[in-house]
């Protein structure tokens, strides 16, 4: 049922956490400036009070596929992966790594490395199904038999599969297995009054969905957190994502 040929990346989320920095709203400009090499458009200041949720973004950037969240808690990088030029792994692992290597890098600028502290790195992948062929019944049934040992009590109506791992060095790993849907065309502008059911508009791709989440979480407090550690993220990351994950999702 899944075809390898169609696999791909479609977004990469990586986040450095720091200590808490009441003042990062006040930092926007000199944050515009370190970022200038990676992302050109004017950021935009939420504004909100120094003593209101910490993880809420202060400052927010938006170009094209990438978007930059500032928190008093963390510093967030999103990419959404083009497949318009038809890129092959490796080629999409070289961009990705450039782009958060100079991201990390702009992070170092505004954040001493001393009050930073663990990094995440989180992989999407998606195995694209023919949903002509395939259902959604069908595909809760493949999740269900190739990640639980349960007898089935019915026909899948749903099936998500997530877990967790400690690795030898100090590294959390978790692997989540659960069924996307792209929807056709954008979404209408409706009146506040008015709402739309989900599930009656057309759906443009569907299939199965690996999320690789690897962060550096168990190395705070040790003397064991390498200097490269977000490169040693990147490698923990696209290691799976290229040699693993097929037989891990059942290929």
């Amino acid at each position: 049922m899944l075809n390898l040929k169609n696999k791909s990346i479609i977004q990469v989320l990586f986040i450095v956490n720091y200590v808490r920095d009441l003042a990062i709203r006040t930092k926007q400009f000199d944050i515009e400036k370190v970022l200038v090499p990676l992302i050109t458009t004017p950021s935009f200041n939420t504004n909100l009070p120094d003593d209101f949720n910490p993880q809420a973004p202060r400052v927010i950037f938006q170009q094209n596929h990438m978007s930059i969240h500032f928190s008093q808690l963390a510093a967030q990088f999103t990419i959404d992966i083009d497949h318009t030029n038809d890129m092959s792994l490796e080629i999409i692992q070289e961009k990705i790594a450039k782009e958060i290597n100079w991201f990390q890098n702009c992070v170092n600028k505004i954040v001493p490395h001393k009050q930073q502290r663990e990094r995440g790195l989180v992989l999407t992948m998606s195995y694209p199904i023919d949903s002509a062929l395939f259902s959604d019944e069908i595909i809760f049934d493949y999740i269900q038999s190739h990640f639980f040992k349960i007898h089935p009590f019915g026909k899948p109506a749903g099936a998500q599969f997530n877990v967790g791992y400690r690795t030898e060095d100090n590294f959390f790993i978790t692997l989540t297995v659960a069924q996307y849907q792209i929807i056709a065309g954008k979404m209408p502008n409706l009146p506040v009054d008015q709402w739309i059911d989900m599930t009656t508009l057309p759906i443009k791709e569907s299939g199965i969905e690996l999320k690789i989440d690897v962060n550096s979480r168990p190395l705070l407090n040790t003397a064991t957190q390498p200097l490269d550690i977000t490169e040693v993220l990147l490698k923990k990351a696209f290691d799976f994502a290229i040699y693993k994950s097929d037989k891990f999702m059942g290929i």
